[in-house]
């Protein structure tokens, strides 16, 4: 147990105190001080020497000193010393009752709070509930860190997730083996889309293309290179050629022969109107020039004719122009499709056109020159018949394919008439790109990441619900017996409610306690600050007295059920101040109950009637209780001896104990007996003639009264006693500040005043 409180500095109001005197410690000990001189800074230094939190004591360090904070106690014959902000040692075995454990354990001003009832929690389950409480706590803790390092890791994630995606759904994606190329694929489809979108006008009027046919020989230009004319006489041929060749006509002869014999009228000639008609020559023309050989001489004066228009620089230049036009089409539309028309070597066509041409019209010449003959098809004309037919082949692929982009070109056409909307396309695009960055090394790292923290939660939460099913079991008895015990003590209290309902939730993922009051057979929630106004709750149901009485009851509950109570020091701090009057003897007597099973009981308090209520209830007190003082000298707190009996006798015999002490035996300071002089005198005064005298009257306004007594007022019996009261007042005015302000200076002679403390003793019959 606590000894000795051997020194304190510089904390609070003890700036030097040191041990002096017979100040030792006993098994009770009743400290004495009024409000002011320390008695919350002692506390605070004992709930340090506790738990080692050296801030209890440094946030008390005295004001306006340099000097560091020193403390030295002795407990069960051991020094503990806090100096340079630790202490030597601990003393776990001291518990504190005071505002402290009020505020920290059950409530603080009007609320309960969720601290509150995690704190008296641990207080009620034992060292093996704390532990297992602790290591909940502990978990739950990890637990918060774990969640907010999952919310970190989920924003890294987070993100790069497309909107239209869960978080979940994301984690679960996997890698897409051709991703590049798919992107590629729908880029270029959105690009085409877009384009659609920006071009629709151009879309709907731009042509088909078209199909390109090659330039083709008249169809009987064979037949008319092979035709004959059996009608027509050799002799005449013969004649008609030398006449040709006689007259120099050359290949222009023939026609110019034939369209002068149709000049010939009369069978005159035209030229010099000889008669003809006898005239060979004219026989032959005519038989050479018939109707039949005309037909045949103008077909074949036609037929290069033909062959210029059929397979002419104008045919082969139509050809040139529609593959032209195809290809600027093709530089359109392969913006929307894949255009892949087969090369037509123009240059090639052009030259083996050429040579075809001219090979035909070599053959119809000479077909013209001899049009009665059959003109056979020579070696070159086959050979370059065959190369322009090999053309051919080259134009049937080309025509194939414009055919299969035509098809496409009318889809687009078609689809640019709709409108088209490309947010599919654009959140399938968005998708796809998701898909590759989810993969990229920064976000699957992200990823795993986050995973690897949400299987580490998953396991601390599986540790926390095991700890949670044995504190269960654990606190399956305890609660109930605690609240038996609160109710007990409040009951002994004579307080109009009780505890109901006592459990330990895990609010907030920790364990703490929760019950409710009663009061009236109707249950009341605690409530908290967040409790709506006009609610039933602790704060509008219970008096300030209800609560100091409710924690004490839990104190006291908590010190019932310790199981190792024989080594506590249990410290009160002013218990009754707040507790209603009618409680003062209850509350006497629960504390005395703790001085047999408590290794020690240390109460401090401002009303000394209620430590000798403490000091009346000890058995063998004068052994086992020590009275101590808290009181001011000079510039700090000092602990000393007390008198409890004297110090709690009423001010009349208190005066009396000092005037008689002094007469006898002339014990006391001299200015403390002269001051008790006047006040003694006006107690007896009061005592004797009950009701005569004010409260704020003065030994000198009692004589004045006793002195203007008649005979029917009861003061007249006092005036035989005037003159001496006159004398001993005008001795003793001058040491009370209301008539001298110089009192405290006022010389005293220590005869002169055992003199009228003998004439005061001698009115009241005491000498």
């Amino acid at each position: 147990m606590v000894e000795k409180i051997i020194q304190i500095k510089n904390v609070g109001r003890f700036r030097n105190y040191s041990a002096n005197g017979d100040v030792a410690f006993r098994k009770m000990t009743l400290v004495y001080a009024e409000n002011g001189r320390g008695k919350t800074t002692l506390c605070a230094i004992l709930r340090s020497l506790q738990n080692g939190q050296a801030e209890f004591i440094s946030e008390r360090k005295t004001l306006a000193t340099a000097d560091s904070e020193f403390v030295h106690i002795r407990i069960n014959g051991t020094d503990y010393k806090f100096i340079n902000n630790t202490w030597t040692a601990t003393h776990s075995d001291v518990v504190i009752f005071d505002p402290v454990f009020v505020n920290d354990n059950v409530y603080s001003g009007d609320y309960v709070e969720h601290d509150h009832k995690k704190n008296l929690y641990h207080l009620i389950v034992g060292a093996q509930g704390v532990q297992l409480a602790k290591q909940i706590e502990g978990l739950d803790s990890e637990i918060r860190e774990a969640n907010a390092d999952l919310r970190s890791r989920k924003d890294a994630v987070s993100k790069n997730i497309p909107t239209s995606i869960t978080f979940e759904d994301y984690l679960q994606w996997r890698a897409i083996q051709d991703i590049d190329s798919q992107i590629k694929q729908k880029t270029d489809e959105l690009t085409k889309r877009q384009l659609v979108l920006i071009k629709v006008g151009e879309i709907r009027s731009k042509n088909l293309f078209q199909k390109i046919y090659f330039p083709a020989l008249p169809n009987d230009f064979t037949s008319i290179l092979a035709k004959q004319l059996a009608d027509v006489t050799a002799d005449a041929e013969v004649k008609v050629r030398q006449q040709i060749a006689q007259h120099q006509m050359g290949h222009q002869g023939e026609s110019w022969l034939a369209q002068g014999l149709t000049y010939v009228n009369s069978d005159n000639c035209p030229f010099c109107e000889q008669n003809i008609k006898a005239n060979g020559l004219i026989v032959a023309y005519r038989s050479h020039f018939n109707e039949a050989y005309k037909n045949l001489k103008q077909e074949v004066a036609q037929l290069g004719q033909r062959v210029n228009s059929a397979v002419g620089e104008l045919a082969i230049f139509n050809v040139q122009q529609m593959i032209s036009g195809n290809q600027t089409l093709a530089e359109f539309w392969k913006q929307f499709i894949a255009v892949d028309l087969p090369d037509i070597p123009f240059s090639d066509v052009q030259q083996k056109y050429t040579a075809l041409r001219e090979s035909c019209l070599t053959l119809a010449k000479k077909k013209q020159d001899n049009p009665t003959e059959s003109v056979v098809l020579d070696h070159a004309f086959t050979i370059v018949l065959q190369e322009v037919e090999a053309l051919r082949q080259i134009l049937e692929r080309y025509n194939t394919n414009v055919d299969r982009l035509n098809n496409l070109v009318n889809e687009q056409k078609s689809s640019a008439q709709r409108q088209t909307d490309l947010t599919a396309l654009k959140n399938e695009l968005a998708q796809l790109q998701a898909k590759r960055q989810r993969f990229e090394v920064e976000v699957t790292q992200a990823c795993q990441a986050y995973q690897d923290v949400v299987r580490a939660k998953t396991v601390l939460e599986q540790r926390k619900d095991t700890l949670r099913q044995q504190l269960d079991q654990h606190c399956q008895n305890i609660l109930q017996i605690y609240e038996h015990s609160i109710n007990e003590f409040l009951d002994q209290f004579s307080a109009g409610f009780r505890i109901t309902n006592t459990r330990h939730l895990y609010t907030g993922g920790t364990p703490s306690s929760q019950y409710q009051i009663m009061i009236n057979d109707t249950t009341v929630d605690l409530g908290d600050s967040r409790t709506q106004p006009g609610t039933p709750c602790f704060k509008t149901t219970l008096s300030s007295g209800d609560r100091s009485a409710l924690a004490l009851a839990f104190f006291l509950a908590v010190m019932k059920q310790d199981e190792n109570i024989g080594q506590k020091i249990i410290v009160f701090d002013d218990p009754f101040t707040s507790l209603d009057r009618f409680r003062r003897t209850c509350t006497q007597q629960l504390i005395q109950r703790l001085f047999d099973p408590a290794k020690q009981v240390i109460v401090l308090s401002h009303d000394p009637h209620f430590l000798k209520l403490l000091w009346d209830g000890c058995p063998s007190a004068t052994i086992n209780v020590k009275t101590l003082q808290m009181s001011k000298t000079a510039d700090t707190t000092i602990i000393g001896e007390w008198d409890v009996i004297i110090e709690t006798q009423s001010t009349y015999l208190k005066n009396y104990s000092t005037l008689l002490n002094f007469y006898r035996e002339r014990k006391g300071g001299p200015r403390a007996v002269a001051m008790a002089i006047r006040p003694f005198l006006e107690g007896m005064l009061r005592s004797h003639f009950p009701g005569h005298f004010q409260e704020d009257e003065w030994l000198g306004d009692f004589i004045r009264k006793i002195r203007g007594a008649d005979s029917t007022n009861g003061l007249q019996h006092a005036q035989a006693d005037l003159n001496e009261l006159d004398a001993i007042n005008g001795y003793s005015k001058k040491y009370h500040h209301e008539q001298n302000s110089n009192a405290d200076s006022e010389p005293i002679n220590d005869d002169e005043l055992h003199g009228y403390v003998k004439r005061t003793m001698k009115l009241v019959g005491g000498s």
